[in-house]
């Protein structure tokens, strides 16, 4: 016996059948997990979409007064896009938002009416209501609804 290695057993080091176990466990422990992962990126991406709509409506407000012009709010659910526009003239846009493509990408955008005007007294001339979904990789929907009252108050429900 070597004094300076103690006494060990015959094996100094691991089998291949034990590190061919460890990394079967691993493989099976992210089969399950990396699912779940992108479901949970994908209900974050939906709960950033409607926290980013409740900020542009609740702008939509603000640049109505601010400017003391009407502002519409333009809504597309077949090519999902949402905007705000001046009322006299559509095609000048405060702000738009794809809902489509990019990384604000949903599956379904739908609204109670297409366009909705916000006038500069602070008043909004009907109520809106938004749903916005996104499917999940084993075919869950999962919602987000958003209403805007005629005075301005954005929830979301």
């Amino acid at each position: 016996m070597n004094a300076l290695r103690p006494d060990r057993s015959a094996r100094d080091g691991y089998t291949i059948i034990e590190v061919i176990l460890v990394f079967a466990i691993i493989g099976i422990i992210m089969s399950i997990a990396i699912p779940s992962v992108g479901d949970t990126i994908r209900r974050d991406r939906l709960n950033k979409a409607m926290a980013i709509m409740t900020s542009d409506l609740e702008q939509g407000f603000a640049l109505a007064a601010r400017q003391r012009t009407p502002v519409r709010v333009l809504l597309d659910s077949t090519t999902m896009a949402f905007s705000l526009a001046s009322r006299a003239d559509t095609t000048f846009k405060y702000r738009t938002r794809q809902f489509k493509t990019g990384d604000l990408a949903l599956d379904v955008l739908s609204s109670t009416r297409s366009t909705l005007d916000i006038l500069p007294t602070g008043m909004a001339a009907d109520t809106l209501r938004v749903k916005l979904s996104i499917h999940s990789r084993f075919g869950a929907l999962h919602s987000r609804t958003l209403r805007m009252t005629r005075a301005g108050l954005v929830q979301i429900l």
